[in-house]
């Protein structure tokens, strides 16, 4: 996608210097055959199609990028100000402050407790994050660099926690887009682009 100003460029240089050519052409010829006006008449009007399909796709583009920026900002926004959600990130580190951090939360007796439900709507909050990113809703950059460290912060207490869950329930995929993103963020690589 980042070569999509020099494509409207070059479509735009092809259109005037189609344009330049056709002036030219009516200055120093100034009677040109049938055959030579079809051809040059069609020559720009392809011209013209090609710069036409050029604005609308970069028009298409930057439309796309501006409302996955906008998603990122509402997301971080609304983040930052979710009552349910700060309370549930104030859940999170009391519990990994305990002895054997949040994995004593994993177990089936403490599923309907307070802390658990935290635990689990925090992974859940970056699950549905790396989500938007793999399937281009979201700004990844934009994300990493306002949330990167929290990302590995969490993704590093929560580990044990998911680990245990999986096991028990034997659902090794559970929170695998979380632990994705964490590790894009780790390892410093782009995410992978899903479509639906």
């Amino acid at each position: 996608m980042r070569y999509v100003g020099a494509i409207l460029r070059y479509a735009t240089c092809l259109v005037i210097g189609a344009a330049a050519g056709i002036a030219f052409m009516a200055y120093r010829v100034p009677r040109i055959d049938d055959a030579a006006a079809i051809l040059l008449t069609g020559f720009v009007a392809v011209a013209v199609a090609v710069l036409a399909a050029a604005i609308a796709f970069y028009a298409a583009w930057d439309s796309r990028e501006v409302a996955r920026l906008r998603a990122t900002l509402d997301y971080l926004s609304r983040s930052e100000s979710d009552g349910d959600l700060i309370a549930a990130n104030r859940t999170f580190i009391e519990c990994t402050k305990v002895d054997h951090g949040l994995v004593k939360w994993a177990e089936p007796e403490h599923d309907s407790g307070e802390q658990a439900q935290a635990i689990r709507l925090i992974l859940n909050d970056f699950e549905l994050v790396a989500i938007g990113i793999q399937l281009g809703i979201m700004d990844y950059e934009l994300y990493k660099r306002w949330a990167r460290s929290n990302v590995l912060f969490y993704w590093r207490k929560a580990h044990p926690f998911v680990a245990r869950v999986r096991e028990r329930l034997d659902r090794p995929m559970l929170w695998n887009e979380f632990e994705q993103m964490a590790r894009w963020m780790d390892e410093n690589s782009p995410p992978v682009r899903r479509f639906r």
